[in-house]
């Protein structure tokens, strides 16, 4: 049995229904008003790699920008890995999205995940990791601000505070479907690899499951892959309160009227 470790159901439920209501009355200004000129982009579609492309062992975690173990992997994980294996020339790590709205045939579906990804994806490939890890530091705010309705006052103020403009904020949300498709189809591929909730770690395209994604678990996956051996064993089984499914879908914030 794979465990999914993600944003427990309910705070993420709560988010995404705000943002829904949020997008609503976006839509409804959007369409009284048509004179929105998407601004000149060029978003990173794909995977941006971390590390020695000779590293022996490649990292791919699949993450959400909503999901609150992946926020903490990122602050309190990944920078021990990345000073000890990925500078070193031992580990090349990828991030994918896995946002985690999907519908009744699990295939994803837009909804604040994807909006997330799209404005982390926005400034290219040089920005992108920037930009992820600024959204996890605040994803507390992302979401709190979603649930009062606020999200696109935060978003825009993110955006600024990192080298954005707000038009190009609403551009890569709304008017990049190469973009969005992109980030849906890293979802479903995922989940075609066994992936069901975030984060998902693979090492040499084997599944890390049944294990907390913490530094002890995470470095012995590494060191074993290192030394040419199987996986350790899975540890002791994490908090299932812990344990989620994707929320229930919620539509995309729309473009806002042109200032």
């Amino acid at each position: 049995m794979i465990r999914a470790f993600a944003l427990r159901p309910a705070a993420l439920a709560g988010a995404l229904a705000a943002a829904a209501l949020l997008a609503a009355c976006s839509g409804e200004q959007a369409a009284a008003v048509s004179d929105f000129k998407p601004a000149p982009v060029s978003p990173v579609i794909g995977d941006v790699p971390l590390g020695s492309p000779d590293a022996p062992v490649t990292l791919v975690e699949y993450a959400a920008l909503t999901c609150h173990v992946c926020r903490d992997f990122a602050k309190q994980v990944l920078p021990r890995i990345k000073r000890e294996y990925i500078d070193t020339g031992k580990v090349r790590y990828i991030y994918r999205d896995y946002p985690l709205e999907s519908g009744p045939d699990g295939k994803a579906i837009d909804g604040f995940g994807v909006v997330l990804s799209s404005v982390a994806r926005c400034k290219g490939a040089d920005k992108f990791h920037e930009l992820v890890d600024a959204m996890f530091a605040a994803q507390a705010d992302m979401l709190d601000a979603a649930r009062d309705g606020k999200a696109a006052g935060v978003l825009t103020s993110f955006a600024t505070q990192h080298g954005m403009t707000e038009a190009e904020m609403y551009t890569c949300i709304d008017h990049q479907p190469e973009l969005k498709a992109s980030i849906k189809r890293s979802r479903d591929e995922g989940s075609e690899k066994g992936v069901r909730g975030t984060p998902g770690i693979f090492l040499n395209d084997e599944m890390l499951v049944d294990t907390i994604p913490n530094w002890e678990n995470v470095s012995a996956a590494i060191e074993a892959k290192l030394a040419g051996q199987p996986l350790p064993k899975p540890g002791a089984p994490a908090d299932a309160s812990a344990i989620s499914t994707p929320a229930a879908p919620a539509t995309p914030v729309a473009t806002p009227p042109a200032q």
